[in-house]
């Protein structure tokens, strides 16, 4: 790395520091906040010279896994593959750990790794506009008054407690994610209804379940986990279904539990593990290289597909041997994989239960005692859990102002949302997004997606830093590009078959933004090495001949150490038998006479 000097002019021998000073401001979702923080700050990960502070709008961090409280919630990926790789804990108590587990580890990887002093708690970020002249991200941020959870929703104000202020930042990361900012279902009428009325995404300390009838609406990943979790407390329970939805089998199911129940790990197995890191290595890896594998599944007409349909229709069937009536009315005619797969365990047989009665069809509206569905059916209960999702439509929660006056959240309202690999966003200079559009959303674990787009970013604003480079926003075309690629190569897939899914944002349209082109291994290749032709880049200096000067005097940084290794260039132990042969035996040359 050479020497840089920021006001160098051609020919100067100023010497200054060579990896330029950078403020990075980051909105929290758990994973990529301390994935940022680790990768960002720590020396090691080759990264230096950089004041992080991650805004975090609730009480403490661990977004989606402090915000989900409700009965049931749990990891539905084997939980040993959803862990930092710079982290691995081999106490997790189950095959699908539950979310206090998750919250748990979270907080101790941030004391493990001091990454607390970059998260400002009770912090939530409202807006933030691009200073062209200035080459800097004015972020506008107000405080909240110490409650535990914060609505993500920008244009709530619940929590919300004096002036705003503005801290003032070289990049601005947004990783906000999807997966917090809950949506009510839309039914009118919903103030009517006099009952306990709860989102599984914000659920009460109050106990409204037990001794209760209860109503459930939504069959999604929460509804799955919430049935078999609120059976034996509740009285009788409806679950209001309007579309079918294939239950699967477990992730990597040979090492879940029995018929891919939740495996239990023994104090023994823990205990292995800890004392032998290169076994818990390898089971890691087994487990992995099991779910990269599966991703043939989401390709149309595919053996996988066929086979995964097989094999999800078959445990279907058998687990719900109760009532062999509902096969036909659960299981799908769209493929395996259209929706986001969940493993499920206990759902179905829940729905066998003499607690549990099935109501299909449209809901027309709430009313004082319960709801009506559109038959005319009148459903009363004590308590309404609406397990109805989140809003998955990447807009963002408040106003993102970059070149020009652009609105981001205008723009995403209008247009397909797109992000240049899901991770820079054109007229957005110096702005990055954690799993945007088009990313790995539904190809695995995001853990380790997310530490690649930590590296990819790193490696993006290393250049900045060394380069002179002020900004670097995606070129236009090629982000259309990509848009253009994405949507073309999703057209073999299952997601855009005629399902509502999370993928489309709860719609059963046929175009999907969220997801990847391709494999999560794709993913990962992709970023590997940045493609800089894509970016504009705009220079500190505005003197074109200086475009240079950030050579500085001509040496390198390490020549200026002592203790440097000024011949690193040459190989060393993988070639010794050779430079050896070479010492032994006469060149081809030599032995000619030529």
């Amino acid at each position: 790395m050479a020497n840089s000097s920021t006001n160098s002019t051609p020919g100067s021998s100023a010497r200054e520091d060579a990896i330029r000073f950078y403020q990075i401001a980051a909105q929290r979702q758990p994973t990529p906040a301390e994935t940022a923080a680790y990768k960002f700050i720590d020396p090691l990960a080759g990264f230096a010279n950089c004041e992080l502070k991650i805004f975090e709008k609730n009480s403490d961090l661990g977004g989606t896994w402090f915000e989900n409280r409700y009965p049931g919630c749990a990891c539905d990926i084997p939980i040993h593959n959803y862990q930092f790789t710079w982290a691995p804990y081999p106490h997790f108590p189950s095959f699908y750990t539950g979310a206090q587990d998750i919250y748990k580890y979270l907080k101790e990887v941030a004391e493990q790794h001091n990454l607390r002093k970059y998260i400002r708690l009770s912090h939530k970020i409202i807006g933030a506009k691009w200073i062209e002249e200035r080459q800097k991200w004015q972020v506008q941020i107000v405080q909240t008054d110490g409650r535990e959870l914060v609505v993500s929703d920008g244009e709530t104000k619940d929590g919300e407690q004096g002036e705003p202020f503005i801290e003032e930042c070289d990049i601005f990361i947004n990783s906000s994610g999807a997966y917090n900012n809950w949506r009510w279902p839309t039914i009118p009428n919903r103030e009517a209804y006099r009952g306990n009325m709860m989102h599984s995404a914000s659920w009460p300390d109050v106990d409204y379940v037990t001794g209760r009838t209860v109503t459930l609406i939504g069959n999604g990943s929460s509804g799955i986990q919430i049935l078999p979790a609120i059976l034996d407390q509740a009285d009788k329970i409806y679950v209001m279904l309007r579309s079918k939805t294939w239950v699967t089998p477990a992730l990597a199911n040979r090492f879940a539990g029995e018929n891919g129940a939740n495996k239990i790990y023994t104090d023994d197995e823990k205990e292995n593990w800890s004392k032998d890191p290169e076994g818990y290595y390898a089971y890691r890896k087994e487990i992995e290289n099991e779910l990269n594998a599966r991703f043939r599944l989401y390709l149309k007409d595919s053996q996988a597909q066929q086979m995964g349909k097989e094999a999800t229709k078959k445990q279907m069937t058998a687990r719900l041997s109760a009532k062999p009536e509902l096969v036909n009315d659960l299981i799908p005619d769209f493929p395996v994989g259209c929706r986001r797969p969940t493993p499920g365990s206990g759902f179905l047989e829940a729905l066998c239960s003499p607690k549990v009665e099935i109501i299909w069809g449209e809901i027309d509206t709430f009313n004082e005692t319960g709801l009506k569905t559109a038959s005319g059916k009148q459903v009363d209960s004590d308590t309404i859990i609406c397990a109805t999702g989140f809003n998955m439509g990447f807009v963002p929660r408040f106003s993102i102002v970059g070149l020009n006056g652009c609105d981001l959240r205008e723009v995403w309202t209008q247009e397909l949302p797109t992000a240049y690999l899901s991770v820079t966003v054109d007229k957005m200079p110096n702005y990055f997004v954690m799993m945007g559009p088009q990313s790995p959303l539904g190809h695995g674990s995001i853990t380790g997606s997310i530490e690649m787009l930590t590296k990819y970013i790193r490696k993006l604003v290393s250049k900045l830093q060394t380069e002179a480079y002020a900004s670097l926003v995606p070129r236009e075309a090629a982000t259309k590009a990509w848009l253009a690629h994405a949507l073309k190569w999703m057209e073999k897939t299952v997601w855009v078959e005629n399902c509502a899914s999370s993928f489309k944002n709860g719609s059963s349209g046929r175009t999907v933004v969220s997801l990847h082109p391709g494999s999560r291994l794709h993913f990962f290749d992709l970023l590997e090495q940045p493609r800089y032709e894509d970016y504009e880049w705009t220079s500190l200096s505005s003197d074109p001949l200086s475009m240079f000067a950030w050579l500085a005097d001509g040496f390198t940084a390490a020549e200026s150490s002592a203790a440097a290794d000024l011949s690193y260039y040459l190989v060393d132990a993988p070639h010794l038998k050779q430079r050896s042969r070479c010492a032994e035996e006469p060149t081809r040359a030599t032995a000619t006479g030529n």
